[in-house]
């Protein structure tokens, strides 16, 4: 019985061998397939479409902007202008956006000396849109809308200071000949309630130009 044993003992460290090198081979083959994966370039991630429509008025005489004055915005417009030199009109319909975004476009209606119209409602950032046309008119069912600046504490880093963009704003309206009684105005609104002045406060500080 002892011999027997003796004699079938090679055959079993034979099988470890074997197991070990299947083991060791697959360990191998693991590390392979992670260090080719961690090579692999990180999926591009495609930004959103921005919330914004902007297109030629169905008589081709003005550029019509509604939605969100959103990242995209200013580029848009100076591609359409390069396309449409002729035409000098804009109308707007929004309810606001990115603040930087609106002073990008307020730059290419004041280079190709555009002008901006209300049919019905545009508040915050597109307020300063509009106020960056040549001229600008308002429907009688038109709406403008203004509020002051303010960030939420927890969305405060430090980079940011809501009194300085909002000297940044009123220096736009008071470039655009607006009275300045009403630009001051604007620096005392709070965030909320958004201010709706009648069409006769627009006209009178020279918001609207156009009667």
């Amino acid at each position: 019985m002892h011999v027997r044993n003796m004699r079938e003992r090679p055959v079993d460290i034979y099988a470890l061998r074997v197991l070990l090198a299947l083991a060791i081979t697959g360990l191998a083959l693991v590390g392979v397939g992670m260090a080719r994966t961690e090579a692999l370039p990180k999926p591009y991630r495609i930004p959103p479409p921005p919330k914004f429509e902007l297109s030629l008025s169905a008589d081709e005489q003005a550029f019509v902007f509604s939605g969100r004055v959103d990242f995209g915005l200013t580029e848009a417009l100076r591609g359409l202008v390069a396309a449409h030199p002729q035409i000098k009109h804009m109308i707007l319909d929004s309810a606001g956006g990115y603040i930087a975004e609106a002073r990008g476009v307020v730059t290419v209606l004041r280079a190709h000396e555009i002008s901006t119209h209300v049919d019905g409602h545009c508040a915050s950032a597109c307020a300063l849109i509009f106020a960056g046309g040549t001229a600008r008119s308002i429907a009688p069912e038109g709406r403008i809308g203004l509020h002051g600046y303010a960030l939420l504490r927890e969305h405060h880093f430090g980079m940011i200071d809501p009194e300085v963009e909002m000297q940044r704003d009123l220096a736009i309206y008071r470039a655009q000949s607006i009275d300045e009684q009403f630009v001051l105005q604007l620096a005392t609104l709070p965030q909320v309630p958004m201010w709706y002045p009648d069409h006769s406060e627009l006209r009178a500080a020279g918001m609207v130009t156009i009667p």
